[in-house]
């Protein structure tokens, strides 16, 4: 079955995690017109989602209408459906998309989105009792991919012969969390050029992976149930490391510089990840063996969006076709001028990292 997943999460928020996602999502949809290409927000706030149905107030309201219909063909209704004994998935057949082109006709048609929903955090804690139910001891597995198993289902029935899905991320760690983590093929970083990413990353290789930045959490680590042991447990996988994506670069001088100092601390602390952990990140055509050339596979830079990146939010119009046009009415009646020199640099970015994704 041809189902490639990418899952966008940093267990640090305000990275540009979603901005990148529906960037991403909505440039390879155009880019591959005969593939089924489905975004899933796994996030609360339901950011990606009220972009993709048309940003700003009216995506809101569209993605509101989801969450209070009777059917709630939302991520919400999916678990809940869970919940209700199902995690076994011996009967689904109905679907939990909405095609995004019918509310948003900047998107394209083969666009679908299972939208997020504000309930999906109240339901943790009863996702947090399913899983470790006395009565199926397989309940943490079924759990845990069961958004694997969703998506396979909505390949089978989309009529497409090949299925990409984008998953935007909560930077927690929950436990709905956990199970977009588990049921992806290859993980995307999205990070900003700071010190606190690092903590950002060692976090990820920690909670996700195991790997702990010192002998002392490595050795406490041993004596408690951890997210890995589980994995491990099931015999289940973990995505691969794909792409570290360093967002919101300015060419600025000064700032640029400060930028590339400490994207080259980050990006040396990653690489040693790869040295020392090769099996954890996505498989190279070519062998790696320095920071420039791993550099060029596994990360990306992408520019600071600007006026643009909030004239393409509020507008749910996505960056790359933003040049379409220079002035945009905003929903207070408000002309804006968006200069293409402002988002050009973004949006040649935005290609690359597009171009990278199978």
């Amino acid at each position: 079955m041809s189902v490639n997943i990418y899952c966008f999460y940093n267990n640090k928020g305000g990275v540009g995690k979603t901005t990148l996602c529906q960037n991403a999502a909505t440039l390879y949809a155009e880019n591959h017109p005969k593939t089924h290409v489905l975004v899933i927000d796994m996030c609360p706030q339901a950011n990606i989602s009220q972009f993709l149905l048309g940003g700003g107030h009216r995506g809101y309201d569209v993605n509101q209408a989801l969450q209070t219909a009777a059917s709630r063909k939302n991520v919400v209704g999916f678990v809940d459906w869970l919940l209700r004994g199902n995690s076994g998935f011996s009967a689904l057949k109905s679907t939990y998309t909405t095609q995004v082109s019918k509310h948003n006709a900047s998107v394209p048609e083969n666009l679908y989105l299972i939208a997020g929903d504000n309930f999906l955090e109240s339901l943790s804690l009863a996702l947090n009792y399913a899983v470790i139910n006395p009565a199926n001891i397989r309940a943490w597995e079924e759990y845990m991919t069961a958004i694997r198993r969703l998506c396979e289902h909505e390949h089978s029935i989309s009529g497409f012969k090949k299925t990409v899905v984008f998953i935007d991320c909560n930077p927690s760690f929950s436990v709905y969390t956990q199970m977009a983590l588990l049921s992806s093929d290859r993980l995307v970083v999205p990070m900003m050029a700071d010190f606190t990413s690092i903590e950002g990353i060692k976090g990820i290789f920690a909670m996700l992976y195991g790997k702990y930045p010192s002998q002392a959490m490595q050795k406490y680590a041993e004596n408690v149930i951890t997210f890995t042991k589980q994995v491990e447990n099931f015999k289940l996988t973990l995505p691969k490391i794909f792409e570290f994506a360093f967002n919101n670069y300015t060419v600025k001088a000064g700032i640029a510089t400060a930028f590339q100092a400490l994207r080259g601390e980050l990006a040396d602390f990653c690489y040693q990840q790869f040295v020392s952990f090769p099996d954890l990140f996505a498989t190279t055509q070519a062998p790696v063996t320095d920071l420039a050339e791993w550099s060029n596979v596994f990360v990306s830079d992408v520019k600071d969006f600007h006026t643009a990146g909030k004239v393409s939010a509020t507008l749910g119009i996505p960056l790359h076709r933003l040049p379409q046009r220079q002035a945009y009415a905003m929903p207070d009646g408000t002309t804006v001028t968006v200069p293409k020199d402002n988002y050009t640099q973004a949006v040649d970015d935005i290609h690359k990292f597009v171009s990278k994704i199978d």
